[in-house]
């Protein structure tokens, strides 16, 4: 037996209708606003890359969004090098769950960029987002300065596909793709 889409949609259907909702219908614009609600109350995620040879890493890191784009702050790694030999990449940002009814997160599809300071003004609009970041870090870490700015990076993640998932608002697995 296979899990068909059409299998999968019954079965996340009577789970949502055992906890006595009834499964939601959105429109794409209700989709796309569930979803950036989510992701801006949430700031960790895993980044999930792989490089020319289809060798996988999957990361846990901060991000920001704006709107259904996400970005994240890195000094480099493996991360990067993955990037540079193959943009494609998912991401995942979930929450801790109990029960079916708390089951809530999102699955992306994307493609990512790397932004460096010479890219000066794709670069300042992200580095922005991490303002508040930066400064806790200062505080945090008493007389040691955050990496140069020469050394840190940008990635930036353009949504193509996310799937969204929020059982105690009747969403059993919603799909958002770009237009």
């Amino acid at each position: 037996m296979e899990l068909t889409p059409e299998l999968k949609k019954n079965i996340l259907d009577s789970y949502i209708r055992g906890l006595g909702l009834e499964p939601a219908k959105l429109t794409r614009e209700e989709l796309e606003k569930e979803i950036i609600n989510y992701i801006s109350k949430n700031h960790i995620c895993v980044l999930c890359t792989a490089n020319k040879n289809g060798v996988p890493r999957a990361t846990a890191v901060d991000y920001h969004n704006d709107g259904m784009t996400l970005y994240i702050l890195t000094e480099g790694g493996g991360k990067i090098e993955n990037i540079s030999e193959n943009p494609k990449v998912a991401i995942s940002i979930y929450s801790p769950h109990k029960g079916m009814r708390s089951v809530m997160g999102v699955n992306y599809e994307g493609e990512a960029r790397i932004y460096t300071l010479k890219d000066k003004e794709k670069a300042m609009k992200a580095f922005s987002l991490f303002k508040e970041d930066m400064e806790q870090f200062k505080k945090e870490m008493k007389g040691i300065n955050p990496p140069p700015p020469d050394l840190m990076k940008i990635i930036k993640i353009t949504p193509k596909k996310v799937r969204y998932i929020c059982f105690a608002k009747g969403i059993g697995d919603m799909e958002w793709k770009v237009e």
